[in-house]
């Protein structure tokens, strides 16, 4: 039981430093916790290798989640800058010169999902704000509501996959449900 009060404090832990305001360190290490809980190659390129995205998670059929954190940013704020497309834009080059043509969702966590006039993608870009953020924190929790009265060793890969399906936390439903495309400012 001791274990088990302990998984869930880690996992509240989790789901909280995924938060705007929330330190990056703890955002983006809770990110990666969570790509792996839910069944992806999770790792944190710049922080491991001072190059690409914040977090990189690895799927089925080697489908990535490019996933740019700017949790820091007030939440008020307008505009995603100039400079904040910039870094998207590097960091789409470097999954290109690493990973080619492999499919990629590229995503950037930020509050707003207005581009500034000044600014532009080279390629396709979604946001995650706030919304999107807490539909996948909400759908997380009860994932793992799924496993409070179940011997978790005696669980198959099909019913896991079953609570992953039933909480959108497929595939699919990672690519579509949770972010949003921005729109661009007008001079």
């Amino acid at each position: 039981l001791v274990g088990s009060e302990m998984c869930m404090r880690d996992r509240d832990g989790m789901l909280q430093n995924l938060s705007f305001g929330m330190p990056s360190e703890k955002f983006e290490s809770s990110l990666q916790e969570l790509g792996v809980v839910i069944g992806f190659l999770s790792q944190r390129p710049d922080k491991e290798i001072k190059k690409g995205p914040d977090n990189l998670w690895c799927g089925v059929d080697d489908y990535f989640f490019l996933l740019e954190c700017k949790n820091e940013v007030a939440e008020e704020r307008a505009e995603i800058s100039k400079h904040e497309a910039g870094q998207m834009n590097s960091h789409s080059a470097w999954f290109e010169s690493v990973y080619d043509n492999k499919p990629c969702k590229r995503v950037l966590i930020i509050p707003t999902k207005k581009l500034s006039y000044h600014g532009d993608f080279t390629h396709d870009v979604e946001v995650m704000r706030k919304n999107g953020l807490n539909k996948l924190k909400t759908n997380v929790k009860g994932f793992f509501k799924e496993f409070a009265k179940l011997n978790i060793h005696e669980i198959s890969d099909q019913e896991v996959q079953r609570y992953i399906d039933g909480h959108k936390l497929d595939l699919n439903s990672l690519k579509d449900i949770y972010t949003e495309k921005y729109t661009k400012a007008s001079k």
